[in-house]
């Protein structure tokens, strides 16, 4: 990776764990959305999640990889383990 896309990466990252302001976590609460400590990592995923409930294909698209993403991190460790039928008729 570049010297300026590992700035651009740190500096984006260190914006997303941003606490999100009072108001901005009120506006969150008043649409529904019960959030504990939210950060603007929350608010985009909020942001995406209407956007794929509105109907967006783009936007469905990209939280099917997100969480297609999460269940494959779970689906390797679960192929650790390999059975074997060793026994013949």
């Amino acid at each position: 990776m570049k010297e300026n896309d590992k700035l651009l990466y740190k500096t984006l990252k260190t914006l997303l764990n941003e606490r999100l302001s009072e108001a901005e976590s009120e506006t969150l609460r008043s649409e529904g959305f019960e959030i504990k400590n939210p950060t603007r990592k929350t608010a985009v995923m909020v942001a995406l999640y209407k956007k794929a409930a509105s109907g967006d294909l783009s936007a469905i698209k990209e939280l099917r990889s997100i969480v297609s993403e999460k269940n494959d991190d779970k689906s390797e460790q679960a192929k650790a383990v390999m059975i074997v039928d060793d026994i013949r008729n």
